[in-house]
Protein backbone atom coordinates (compact mmCIF):
# COMPACT_ATOMS: atom_id res chain seq x y z
CA UNK A 1 0.00 0.00 0.00
CA UNK A 2 1.00 3.46 -0.56
CA UNK A 3 0.82 6.23 2.48
CA UNK A 4 -0.85 8.73 -0.42
CA UNK A 5 -4.14 6.69 0.54
CA UNK A 6 -3.61 6.62 4.28
CA UNK A 7 -6.49 8.78 5.49
CA UNK A 8 -8.93 7.42 3.23
CA UNK A 9 -7.74 3.98 3.82
CA UNK A 10 -8.51 5.05 7.95
CA UNK A 11 -11.99 6.36 7.18
CA UNK A 12 -13.29 3.05 5.26
CA UNK A 13 -11.83 0.86 7.65
CA UNK A 14 -13.62 2.87 10.21
CA UNK A 15 -16.79 3.06 8.01
CA UNK A 16 -17.13 -0.49 7.07
CA UNK A 17 -17.34 -3.96 8.59
CA UNK A 18 -14.40 -4.73 10.04
CA UNK A 19 -12.30 -7.23 12.01
CA UNK A 20 -9.71 -6.03 14.58
CA UNK A 21 -5.86 -7.74 14.76
CA UNK A 22 -5.56 -9.16 18.02
CA UNK A 23 -1.61 -8.46 17.51
CA UNK A 24 -2.42 -4.69 16.58
CA UNK A 25 -4.75 -4.56 19.92
CA UNK A 26 -2.38 -5.51 22.13
CA UNK A 27 0.44 -3.41 20.82
CA UNK A 28 -2.15 -0.23 21.16
CA UNK A 29 -3.05 -1.16 24.65
CA UNK A 30 0.77 -1.24 25.72
CA UNK A 31 0.94 2.21 23.93
CA UNK A 32 -1.63 3.24 26.34
CA UNK A 33 -0.15 1.69 29.02
CA UNK A 34 2.82 3.43 28.06
CA UNK A 35 1.04 6.68 27.99
CA UNK A 36 -0.83 6.24 31.34
CA UNK A 37 2.84 5.78 33.22
CA UNK A 38 4.96 8.72 31.26
CA UNK A 39 2.09 11.07 31.93
CA UNK A 40 1.00 9.94 35.61
CA UNK A 41 4.08 8.26 37.23
CA UNK A 42 7.05 9.42 35.78
CA UNK A 43 6.45 12.92 35.08
CA UNK A 44 9.25 15.34 33.90
CA UNK A 45 11.81 16.83 36.70
CA UNK A 46 11.38 20.48 36.09
CA UNK A 47 15.04 20.99 37.94
CA UNK A 48 16.87 18.73 35.34
CA UNK A 49 19.29 20.50 33.25
CA UNK A 50 18.14 20.73 29.70
CA UNK A 51 19.72 18.71 27.17
CA UNK A 52 19.37 19.39 22.76
CA UNK A 53 16.82 17.37 21.58
CA UNK A 54 15.87 16.78 18.46
CA UNK A 55 12.46 18.13 19.14
CA UNK A 56 13.50 20.81 20.15
CA UNK A 57 15.94 22.60 17.13
CA UNK A 58 13.26 24.13 15.96
CA UNK A 59 12.26 26.52 18.30
CA UNK A 60 13.32 30.03 18.09
CA UNK A 61 16.89 30.88 18.99
CA UNK A 62 15.82 33.22 22.25
CA UNK A 63 13.63 30.22 23.36
CA UNK A 64 16.31 28.08 23.49
CA UNK A 65 18.59 30.41 24.97
CA UNK A 66 16.19 31.17 27.90
CA UNK A 67 15.92 27.24 28.31
CA UNK A 68 19.77 27.02 28.50
CA UNK A 69 20.82 29.95 30.37
CA UNK A 70 17.93 30.59 32.61
CA UNK A 71 15.84 29.11 35.67
CA UNK A 72 12.20 28.63 34.38
CA UNK A 73 9.73 30.74 36.66
CA UNK A 74 6.59 29.20 35.42
CA UNK A 75 5.28 26.73 38.20
CA UNK A 76 4.82 22.89 36.82
CA UNK A 77 2.11 22.17 34.68
CA UNK A 78 -1.98 22.29 36.03
CA UNK A 79 -3.63 19.16 36.23
CA UNK A 80 -6.17 20.63 32.99
CA UNK A 81 -3.09 20.82 30.87
CA UNK A 82 -1.72 17.24 31.79
CA UNK A 83 -5.03 15.98 30.98
CA UNK A 84 -4.48 17.44 27.51
CA UNK A 85 -1.18 15.83 26.95
CA UNK A 86 -2.15 12.72 27.97
CA UNK A 87 -5.36 12.84 25.80
CA UNK A 88 -2.89 14.16 23.03
CA UNK A 89 -0.65 11.41 23.30
CA UNK A 90 -3.37 8.75 23.48
CA UNK A 91 -4.65 10.13 20.13
CA UNK A 92 -1.21 9.53 18.74
CA UNK A 93 -1.41 5.91 19.37
CA UNK A 94 -5.06 5.54 17.76
CA UNK A 95 -3.55 7.02 14.75
CA UNK A 96 -0.78 3.92 14.66
CA UNK A 97 -3.45 1.42 15.58
CA UNK A 98 -5.89 3.14 12.63
CA UNK A 99 -3.13 3.10 10.53
CA UNK A 100 -2.12 -0.58 11.10
CA UNK A 101 -5.55 -1.93 11.03
CA UNK A 102 -6.11 -0.12 7.52
CA UNK A 103 -3.67 -1.97 5.92
CA UNK A 104 -0.51 -0.08 5.87
CA UNK A 105 2.67 -0.94 7.19
CA UNK A 106 4.18 0.40 10.81
CA UNK A 107 8.19 -0.12 11.03
CA UNK A 108 10.74 1.64 13.25
CA UNK A 109 8.59 3.04 16.05
CA UNK A 110 10.23 5.39 18.24
CA UNK A 111 13.53 4.73 16.85
CA UNK A 112 16.43 6.29 18.55
CA UNK A 113 18.51 8.81 15.71
CA UNK A 114 21.48 10.60 16.59
CA UNK A 115 22.37 14.10 14.02
CA UNK A 116 25.43 16.07 14.91
CA UNK A 117 25.19 14.74 18.54
CA UNK A 118 21.72 15.14 18.98
CA UNK A 119 19.60 12.52 19.77
CA UNK A 120 15.66 12.28 18.98
CA UNK A 121 13.35 9.37 18.23
CA UNK A 122 11.30 8.92 15.48
CA UNK A 123 7.95 8.02 15.89
CA UNK A 124 7.51 5.86 12.94
CA UNK A 125 7.97 4.72 9.24
CA UNK A 126 4.32 3.79 7.56
CA UNK A 127 4.94 2.30 4.20
CA UNK A 128 8.13 3.24 4.69
CA UNK A 129 7.99 6.57 4.62
CA UNK A 130 9.10 8.50 7.74
CA UNK A 131 6.41 10.03 9.40
CA UNK A 132 5.42 12.35 12.86
CA UNK A 133 2.37 11.85 14.09
CA UNK A 134 1.07 14.55 15.74
CA UNK A 135 -2.56 15.52 17.62
CA UNK A 136 -3.48 19.44 17.59
CA UNK A 137 -5.62 21.55 18.29
CA UNK A 138 -8.37 22.86 15.59
CA UNK A 139 -6.75 26.11 15.10
CA UNK A 140 -2.95 24.24 13.96
CA UNK A 141 -4.89 21.17 12.61
CA UNK A 142 -5.64 23.86 9.67
CA UNK A 143 -2.03 24.63 9.35
CA UNK A 144 -0.97 20.64 8.32
CA UNK A 145 -4.68 20.24 5.75
CA UNK A 146 -3.75 23.47 4.21
CA UNK A 147 -0.17 23.21 3.66
CA UNK A 148 1.23 26.47 5.35
CA UNK A 149 2.93 24.59 8.41
CA UNK A 150 6.16 26.04 6.72
CA UNK A 151 4.95 29.80 6.94
CA UNK A 152 4.05 29.36 10.74
CA UNK A 153 5.72 26.74 12.55
CA UNK A 154 5.73 28.16 16.55
CA UNK A 155 6.88 24.55 17.80
CA UNK A 156 9.46 23.90 15.52
CA UNK A 157 8.02 20.76 13.80
CA UNK A 158 9.81 21.71 10.37
CA UNK A 159 12.96 21.44 12.48
CA UNK A 160 12.31 18.48 14.13
CA UNK A 161 11.33 16.33 11.04
CA UNK A 162 14.30 17.79 9.20
CA UNK A 163 16.47 16.36 11.75
CA UNK A 164 15.22 12.87 11.72
CA UNK A 165 14.78 13.09 7.62
CA UNK A 166 18.79 14.19 7.89
CA UNK A 167 19.68 11.26 10.22
CA UNK A 168 17.66 8.47 8.31
CA UNK A 169 19.58 9.69 4.81
CA UNK A 170 15.98 11.21 3.46
CA UNK A 171 15.09 14.11 1.74
CA UNK A 172 11.46 14.11 2.91
CA UNK A 173 8.83 13.20 5.76
CA UNK A 174 5.61 13.02 6.27
CA UNK A 175 3.43 14.61 9.12
CA UNK A 176 0.15 12.52 10.16
CA UNK A 177 -2.33 14.81 12.07
CA UNK A 178 -5.56 14.73 13.83
CA UNK A 179 -7.94 16.85 14.66
CA UNK A 180 -8.17 16.94 18.63
CA UNK A 181 -12.02 18.97 18.15
CA UNK A 182 -13.41 17.25 15.30
CA UNK A 183 -11.37 13.87 14.85
CA UNK A 184 -10.44 14.75 11.00
CA UNK A 185 -6.90 13.38 9.94
CA UNK A 186 -4.31 15.04 7.67
CA UNK A 187 -1.24 13.82 6.04
CA UNK A 188 1.16 16.55 5.02
CA UNK A 189 4.38 15.53 3.16
CA UNK A 190 7.20 17.77 3.80
CA UNK A 191 9.77 17.52 1.34
CA UNK A 192 13.20 18.80 -0.26
CA UNK A 193 12.40 22.30 -0.42
CA UNK A 194 10.73 22.26 3.06
CA UNK A 195 13.59 20.48 4.58
CA UNK A 196 15.98 22.58 6.34
CA UNK A 197 19.64 21.75 6.82
CA UNK A 198 19.74 20.62 10.79
CA UNK A 199 23.48 20.09 11.08
CA UNK A 200 23.52 24.00 10.18
CA UNK A 201 20.90 24.90 12.74
CA UNK A 202 22.06 22.59 15.38
CA UNK A 203 25.56 23.75 15.38
CA UNK A 204 23.50 27.68 15.58
CA UNK A 205 21.80 26.50 18.32
CA UNK A 206 25.12 25.57 20.14
CA UNK A 207 26.77 29.21 19.52
CA UNK A 208 23.34 30.88 20.48
CA UNK A 209 22.86 29.10 23.73
CA UNK A 210 26.63 29.72 24.64
CA UNK A 211 26.58 33.55 23.83
CA UNK A 212 27.01 35.68 27.10
CA UNK A 213 23.10 37.52 25.70
CA UNK A 214 19.78 36.07 24.27
CA UNK A 215 18.99 36.74 20.66
CA UNK A 216 16.48 38.90 19.69
CA UNK A 217 12.81 38.70 20.08
CA UNK A 218 11.49 35.65 19.03
CA UNK A 219 8.26 37.68 18.05
CA UNK A 220 6.93 41.06 18.01
CA UNK A 221 3.74 42.54 20.02
CA UNK A 222 0.61 42.78 18.14
CA UNK A 223 -2.13 45.96 18.16
CA UNK A 224 -4.64 45.12 20.59
CA UNK A 225 -7.89 46.41 18.52
CA UNK A 226 -8.13 50.21 18.39
CA UNK A 227 -6.94 50.77 21.93
CA UNK A 228 -3.44 51.92 21.37
CA UNK A 229 -2.26 48.91 23.59
CA UNK A 230 -0.01 46.43 22.66
CA UNK A 231 -0.49 42.69 23.19
CA UNK A 232 1.66 39.69 22.76
CA UNK A 233 1.71 37.15 20.39
CA UNK A 234 -0.35 34.64 20.54
CA UNK A 235 3.16 32.08 20.51
CA UNK A 236 4.67 34.20 23.45
CA UNK A 237 1.41 33.87 25.88
CA UNK A 238 2.69 29.71 26.55
CA UNK A 239 6.01 30.44 26.86
CA UNK A 240 7.82 30.37 30.76
CA UNK A 241 9.79 33.74 29.64
CA UNK A 242 7.85 35.55 29.03
CA UNK A 243 7.98 38.19 31.78
CA UNK A 244 11.86 38.22 31.05
CA UNK A 245 11.12 39.45 27.64
CA UNK A 246 8.66 41.71 28.29
CA UNK A 247 9.76 43.83 31.29
CA UNK A 248 6.68 45.78 31.22
CA UNK A 249 4.36 43.26 30.97
CA UNK A 250 0.60 43.19 32.47
CA UNK A 251 -2.08 40.68 32.26
CA UNK A 252 -5.88 41.52 32.25
CA UNK A 253 -8.53 39.08 33.13
CA UNK A 254 -11.12 38.91 30.63
CA UNK A 255 -14.49 36.85 30.83
CA UNK A 256 -13.57 33.86 29.07
CA UNK A 257 -9.37 34.27 28.90
CA UNK A 258 -6.38 36.46 30.12
CA UNK A 259 -4.84 39.02 27.88
CA UNK A 260 -0.99 39.76 28.22
CA UNK A 261 -0.70 43.39 27.32
CA UNK A 262 3.35 44.49 26.58
CA UNK A 263 2.03 48.18 26.21
CA UNK A 264 -0.58 49.66 28.23
CA UNK A 265 -2.73 53.27 26.67
CA UNK A 266 -6.09 52.62 27.66
CA UNK A 267 -6.55 50.56 30.70
CA UNK A 268 -8.71 47.85 30.33
CA UNK A 269 -12.13 47.98 32.25
CA UNK A 270 -11.48 44.46 33.87
CA UNK A 271 -9.41 43.10 36.21
CA UNK A 272 -5.60 42.81 36.68
CA UNK A 273 -3.44 40.12 37.33
CA UNK A 274 -0.75 40.15 38.93
CA UNK A 275 0.68 36.25 38.45
CA UNK A 276 1.66 36.24 34.60
CA UNK A 277 2.62 32.85 34.88
CA UNK A 278 -1.16 31.53 34.63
Amino acid sequence: MKIETLVEDIYSTLESEHKISEDNMSSFLKGIEKSLRDHIENKRDYTTNPTLRMSSIGKPLRRLWMEFNRPKKDTPPKGSLLIKFLYGSILEELLIFLTKEAGHSVTDEQKEVTLNGVKGHIDCKIDGELVDVKSTSDFAFRKFKLGTLENDDPFGYIGQISGYAIAEGRNKGYFLAINKVTGEITLLEIDDFGIINANKRIDQIRKAVDDTEPPSLCYSSVADGKSGNMRLNRNCVYCPFKAECWKDLRVFKYKDSLRYLSKVVREPNVPEVTDTYI
